[in-house]
């Protein structure tokens, strides 16, 4: 059995009233006007593949290749 650790426990996303797959906020609080393509890809992908905590373990060189980017985009993506 694997042992989970939260990283950043007070960032376990919880399910709003107003659920959709992906989180109406992105829109309504216009979090969608400061990312860039790359971001949201990497959004959706980490949506997609978390598990019921919202971790995702997949690596860095995975989630490049799954989403087309470089190193370097995937990096400046999170931020």
């Amino acid at each position: 059995m694997i042992v989970k650790k939260l990283l950043c426990p007070e960032r376990v996303r919880r399910i709003p009233q107003h659920f959709s797959w992906i989180d109406h906020r992105l829109v309504r609080e216009h979090h969608i006007e400061d990312c860039g393509t790359e971001a949201l890809a990497l959004y959706l992908l980490l949506v997609t593949v978390g598990d019921s905590d919202g971790i995702s373990y997949y690596s860095d060189s995975k989630v490049t290749k799954l989403i087309s980017i470089s190193k370097a985009a995937l990096r400046a993506a999170r931020k």
